[in-house]
């Protein structure tokens, strides 16, 4: 059950992924779509996108990252390396989403960043289902 799940979760992950780039792609390409995403861009780095909650965000993303370095430090095992280093590695993609310029610069951005956030927090389900698994060993 732990494996049909956690298989499901990475073909949702794709699919965001596809979409994002889909998206982007079109953003590049189609009138229509490019004012929709230049328009809700700038919405949202007026509201919750400006210069104070991206500080915020950026600050959690760090601390979310050393703690999870720190457990990893504190429970050594070769097991939960495995288990968390995807976790690892998607939470630096969206900490370098959030401070990359040229990430800021694409029109797409928000889209980009709200489906890396997806992304993010279905790794989180399908880590804790990984350490679940190995606590059961």
């Amino acid at each position: 059950m732990n494996k049909i799940l956690t298989g499901s979760l990475t073909a949702l992950q794709l699919v965001c992924l596809a979409g994002a780039y889909l998206l982007d792609d079109l953003s590049h390409k189609k009138a229509g779509v490019n004012h929709h995403v230049v328009y809700k861009k700038q919405q949202y780095f007026q509201t919750i996108l400006d210069a104070d909650h991206l500080m915020i965000y950026r600050l959690l993303v760090a601390v979310i990252l050393a703690a999870l370095v720190f457990y990893l430090i504190r429970h050594g095992l070769q097991k939960y390396w495995k288990a968390l280093l995807p976790l690892i590695l998607i939470t630096l993609a969206v900490g370098f989403a959030l401070i990359s310029p040229g990430m800021m610069d694409l029109p797409a951005y928000v889209y980009l960043l709200f489906l890396a956030l997806v992304v993010w927090l279905l790794e989180w389900i399908k880590t804790f289902l990984r350490l679940h698994q190995f606590r059961k060993l």
